[in-house]
């Protein structure tokens, strides 16, 4: 009997101490399973409610582990402990439809597709490489008014290490307006106001915009990098507009500019020795930075191949090398890597440039990822930067060279005239009588080349008189040998080396130079002065000679041995003297000898002095073109004659002079050959139009002098209309635009231009500086329409036309404002116009096609992303139609949770509302309707928190009520509360004083193991239930990146220890960790809270649960797991699992793993919501 009093005291403290404890929820309400109640609401029953473990507890001493409480649907990270505790049981009344659900990321207004702009990642490794696109689809942004702007900016990078490029760092100011150049070169200027529409925002980074904009207009604050020219915001922008300038410069003055001095763009990785032979090889010869800089650019263009699969640099190898000397293959980043690093070798400051390469056009215009491109910037003194681009074509190598057909070209051209220097020494000789001697012959040649097939040849001949001959050939730039026989008599001697250039034996021109051989033995010396003499024929010439005895004064008489007319003035004399002598050119060109001998009793000294006797010529121009088209070869021919009408050979060359006193300009070369030449030309590029004279040049030979003919001549150009052949447009206004170019592509200015649209209406526009036109045209009926387009031609450009036939289509369609997630979506249409091809509508969701029948359309799309307002576009054959703004709204769903409650006494209810993917709806209104009408505001949980008084006891009543906003619907949850009447405080303080009277009655021993047992369960669960969720962090799972705040909120006052240290005192904290696993504990006055929270890189952090969940499942299905590529493991599992979701954790593992693409929280969200949903659990639940 005593024990049954024992037992029966043991159970009554323990009852009466559970009783007296209400510190934690107790019960969760809301409507009953499978019962409605209201738009997706539903009862959460609650059991086991003590099954929660403690952070304390070990595996072993959770007797309940797995029996995870519904408390995890308010306090998500209660559940951590079980890996078992699957997101899949979290279960609403709602349809099917929510099954293949992606989990949203952001709040309302802004994207949670993982599809935003990329613009300016802070490096760029060239092994991983982010310009490998192959998208073509997809829409990233739509562009209108970028008549002249093919480059949109978004990130500038300087430094160059190790196969990464690094973004140039700079301070912005608060500024939407840029700071443009003043160029001081000769310039014209072309404006463009282009308005830019985003699929996805951009988020804190830099907006797309062109090199030099004058202003932009978007949303908030804007910041602007004046050193990159660039411009950022620091909110979130969808749409925006900007004005922009380009400065066209003449060729003439680019050719000739010199780059800016900026150490900052000349930094060079450590580059092997074939490198820097490259950079110096490919600008060897070249004088001027634009024009190296241009020889860099042609050179990658013509000799590498762009290929979007080529292979990434092997590990150890630097990518600018792997693609410069061993893959040759690469996409824009590789190409102009190597520019920027070759220029800058070369001396020239360059830097590289990340962003959009659009089209030329006015009109409207959709862009796609494939679009995204890296090109170079080079800044030059006098103008700013300059654009290079030095991708090679899509397709192949750009080697492809513009030539004239056989047809077009004289059966025999010009030889060509002797272009190349004599070489002699020593010069002079000095030699003793009788005594032989050598001189070294060296022909140095000037671009000779091969002339109908036939090879350059070169002959040598040195002569002196009668006294010897000497003949040989001889090759272009070896120094050849000739022995001299010795000369009888002491004096001055001039031989004569004499080079012919001949072609199969033919013999194309001569040149001629002297030496002076000095023999020594007489006993007084002759000189002249000059020491050779040039006259043209008839001509009258001189020559002072000078006698010398050097100690000797016997009389010395002077002798001449001359051909033609001459007179000595004085014929003898005692040295030292002088003689003047007089004398006429012969009538016939060539060399000649003025022989002078000196005599004195047995003493003979002989002084030559060369006479060259050159001939008069007159120059012809016998057949020429009166007008002469840019970029095509023309012929000049004529004839070279002596003043008998003789025919006269040796090289000519034909200028364009705007006039008889100007230089000229060269447009070709060749030779007269029996007296007659015939010159290929060329008008060089950046020649202006014009009036001109063509001058034919005879640059004279050995023995004739120049002459020159110079008829007048027109220079025109041949033009041409850039233009689509084919566009498509909605109808109403439409602006086409087009480009009036000439022979070379450069754009033709102030030209007047004729539309004309289906031959009833006619305008006239006319080209801006760059050649550029646009043409308002007004497409009122849906269907085909005709343009001509047609210049006239002007004084110095030849006329052009060109047609393009516009289909113009109209949409009609009726789109819903709000679509409902976790519904489809359904929209028909028609687009007007035409029967065939294929409407894509791009939604948040993706894009999605349909092909047209008889021009009908229909879609069903799945509604399945984050609340908030998204543009949806309509195209049709990849032609933007409409942009239509949508509304994408939530059902939510309310949960009820409160304790015990009593009669009299303050009781919490706390009243969760989560959207349709379970996530938290902070900052809404939530009216509770019991014991009177309450509002609050839900926190970051999602939780509104209500104090209730009630005032009798028994059951009530009530109800919790979401009203709903733009972006969530209305809710309700009806549910009833049981109101205990106050507890029989008398009856317990009884119970305590009989108790110890029952132990002094009933002291056996198994009486107080009986109780002691009693009170030991009871405190054990208290211990169970020493730790409350009172404890909310801002996010869900609490996982932040490195650097990002974190906000903790507690229901009652608490004391916040972080990883066992102190962090203050209150109901709110927030919080900047170190990256790694932190433990927050907190104690209140009757309570304690214990929460986790995970600070991680987020692209390391995917990788890792990628390893560590998604393989873990490969391998529990008999995957190889790391054996198989992402995308062969996903269709593995495809058969079992939701395939969206495989597609989402793959998708952004690879992006993680391989790409450039910033991976940020919104990412890290898909992919863990995504995966949680294929392992059927919290992949932190063991962390």
């Amino acid at each position: 009997m005593r024990g049954y009093v024992s037992a029966l005291l043991a159970m009554l403290i323990t009852l009466l101490l559970i009783a007296s404890i209400n510190q934690v929820p107790t019960r969760l309400y809301g409507t009953p399973e499978g019962a409605s109640a209201g738009n997706g609401s539903r009862i959460a029953s609650i059991e086991n409610l003590l099954g929660v473990k403690s952070p304390e507890q070990s595996e072993e001493k959770s007797e309940i582990r797995n029996a995870t409480s519904d408390l995890s649907r308010f306090y998500p990270w209660l559940n951590s402990s079980s890996r078992e505790a699957s997101l899949r049981n979290v279960s609403f009344n709602l349809s099917q439809e929510y099954s293949n659900m992606s989990y949203p990321s952001q709040p309302p207004g802004s994207n949670s597709s993982g599809t935003g702009i990329l613009t300016e990642p802070e490096s760029i490794d060239l092994r991983r490489n982010g310009f490998r696109r192959e998208d073509t689809e997809r829409i990233v942004m739509t562009v209108s008014g970028a008549a002249h702007t093919a480059y949109l900016r978004g990130g500038v990078y300087a430094t160059y290490l190790n196969g990464t490029w690094y973004r140039l760092n700079e301070t912005p100011v608060t500024e939407n307006r840029g700071v443009l150049p003043l160029p001081i070169a000769e310039h014209t200027k072309v404006s463009d106001n282009i308005m830019v529409v985003l699929a996805s925002p951009i988020i804190a980074d830099n907006l797309l915009t062109a090199l030099y904009t004058e202003e932009v207009s978007a949303p908030g604050d804007l910041r602007y990098y004046d050193e990159s020219h660039l411009f950022g915001t620091s909110g979130i922008v969808w749409n925006y507009s900007f004005k922009t300038v380009h400065y066209i410069f003449p060729d003439t003055v680019l050719e000739g500019a010199k780059t800016t001095a900026s150490t900052r763009y000349l930094q060079t990785p450590n580059v092997s020795e074939m490198v820097l032979e490259l950079a110096r090889n490919i600008t060897a010869g070249i004088e001027g930075d634009y024009l190296k800089a241009m020889a860099i650019e042609s050179y990658l263009r013509t000799h590498y191949e762009f290929d979007m699969n080529a292979p990434p640099a092997p590990e150890g190898i630097d990518p600018l090398e792997w693609f410069l000397f061993h893959s040759k293959r690469g996409v824009c980043i590789d190409f102009n890597t190597a520019f920027v690093v070759l220029a800058r070798l070369n001396g020239i400051p360059a830097r590289l440039v990340t962003g959009y390469l659009i089209k030329e056009t006015p009109a409207e215009q959709a862009v796609h990822p494939i679009q995204a491109h890296a090109w170079a910037e080079v800044p030059f003194e006098g103008i700013g930067w300059v654009t290079f681009d030095a991708t090679a074509p899509a397709g192949g190598q750009g080697n492809g060279t513009v030539g004239v057909s056989e047809s077009q070209k004289p059966k025999n051209q010009s030889l060509t005239g002797p272009d190349f220097d004599i070489l002699i020494e020593p010069n002079p000789v000095v030699t003793e009588v009788n005594k032989s001697f050598q001189v070294y012959v060296t022909v140095i040649p000037h671009g000779l080349r091969e002339v109908n097939g036939c090879e350059p040849e070169l002959s040598v001949k040195i002569s002196m008189g009668e006294l010897y001959s000497v003949s040989s050939t001889i090759a272009p730039n070896i120094t050849k040998p000739f022995r001299m026989k010795g000369i009888p008599e002491p004096g001055t001697y001039h031989p004569t080396v004499k080079v012919a250039l001949s072609y199969c034996g033919t013999v194309s021109g001569t040149k001629s130079e002297t030496f002076t051989v000095i023999v020594r033995g007489g006993k007084f010396s002759l000189k002249a002065k000059p020491e050779n003499l040039t006259l043209a024929t008839g001509e009258l010439g001189g020559v002072r000679i000078y006698v010398t005895g050097e100690g000797y004064f016997g009389r010395v008489n002077l002798d001449v041995e001359y051909p033609g007319r001459y007179r000595l003035l004085k014929e003898s004399g005692i040295p030292d003297f002088e003689s003047d002598l007089l004398l006429t050119a012969p009538s016939r060109p060539g060399d000649y000898t003025i022989k002078i001998t000196g005599t004195s009793d047995d003493t003979a000294v002989v002084l030559q002095v060369p006479l060259r006797v050159l001939g008069r010529t007159r120059t012809r121009i016998t057949d020429y073109p009166t007008e002469i088209l840019k970029n095509q070869p023309f012929w000049v021919n004529g004839t070279v004659t002596d003043e008998n009408g003789g025919p006269v050979d040796g090289p000519v060359y034909v200028t364009l002079n705007e006039s008889k006193d100007s230089p000229g300009v060269v447009v070709g070369r060749g030779a007269s050959v029996n007296g007659r030449f015939s010159v290929e030309c060329s008008v060089p590029p950046g020649l202006p139009l014009g009036n001109y004279q063509i001058v034919a040049h005879f640059k004279g030979n050995d023995y004739y002098l120049p002459s020159n003919s110079d008829p007048e001549v027109i220079v025109r150009d041949r033009t041409a209309i850039k233009i689509e052949e084919r566009v498509v447009t909605k109808t109403g206004e439409f602006e086409l635009g087009g480009k009036l170019v000439d022979s070379i592509g450069n754009g033709v200015p102030n030209a007047t231009i004729e539309v004309s649209l289906d031959e009833s209406f006619h305008i006239n526009v006319t080209t801006d500086s760059a050649g550029v036109f646009t043409a308002p045209l007004l497409l009122e009926m849906p269907g085909e329409h005709h343009v001509l387009i047609s210049y006239g031609g002007g004084r110095y450009y030849l006329g052009a036309e060109a047609a393009v036939n516009i289909t113009a289509v109209e949409l009609n369609v009726t789109v819903p404002d709000r679509w409902i997630i976790g519904r489809n979506i359904t929209i028909n249409g028609s687009i007007l116009g035409v029967d065939s091809g294929s409407v894509s509508l791009s939604t948040p969701m993706g894009r999605f096609t349909s092909v047209l029948e008889e021009g009908r359309f229909n879609f069903t799309v799945p509604v399945n992303v984050s609340p908030g307002i998204y543009n949806v576009f309509f195209t049709y054959e990849d032609v933007l139609l409409e942009s239509i703004p949508v509304t994408l709204a939530s059902p939510t769903n309310i949960t009820v949770e409160f304790g015990e409650m009593r009669e009299g006494e303050n009781a919490t209810i706390a009243v969760r509302l989560v959207d349709a993917f379970g996530n938290p709806v902070p900052g809404m209104v939530v009216i509770l309707n019991l014991f009177g009408n309450h509002s609050a505001r839900t926190d970051m949980n999602g939780t509104a928190l209500f104090t209730v008084r009630p005032s009798e006891s028994g059951r009530q009543g009530a109800s919790a009520v979401f009203e709903g906003d733009e972006f969530y619907l209305p809710s309700t949850a009806e549910f009833e509360v049981s109101v205990a009447r106050r507890p029989p405080y008398a009856l317990i303080l009884a119970g305590l004083i009989i108790l110890p009277a029952g132990v002094l009655v009933y002291r056996r021993k198994e009486d107080i193991a009986a109780l002691r047992i009693g009170i030991a369960s009871a405190l054990k669960g208290l211990e169970k239930r020493r730790y409350a969720p009172i404890l909310h962090p801002d996010r869900r799972p609490p996982v932040y990146g490195e650097g990002e705040k974190i906000t903790v909120t507690s229901d009652v006052p608490v004391e916040l220890f972080v990883d066992g240290k102190p962090a203050g005192t209150g109901n709110r904290f927030e919080l900047v960790l170190p990256r790694g696993v932190h433990e927050l504990l907190a104690k209140g006055e009757k309570v304690r809270g214990w929460a986790r929270v995970w600070v991680v890189d987020y692209r390391e952090e995917i990788m890792r649960l990628y390893d560590r969940c998604f393989l873990e499942l490969a391998r529990r299905k008999g995957l190889g797991g790391k054996d198989l590529a992402p995308e062969e493991l996903a269709h593995r599992l495809r058969g079992e699992y939701d395939w969206r979701d495989l597609k989402t954790v793959t998708y952004l593992f690879e992006v993680a793993r391989y790409s450039l693409y910033p991976v940020g929280r919104r990412e890290f969200m898909e992919f863990y919501r995504s995966l949680s949903r294929l392992v059927g659990g919290d992949c932190y639940g063991e962390d």
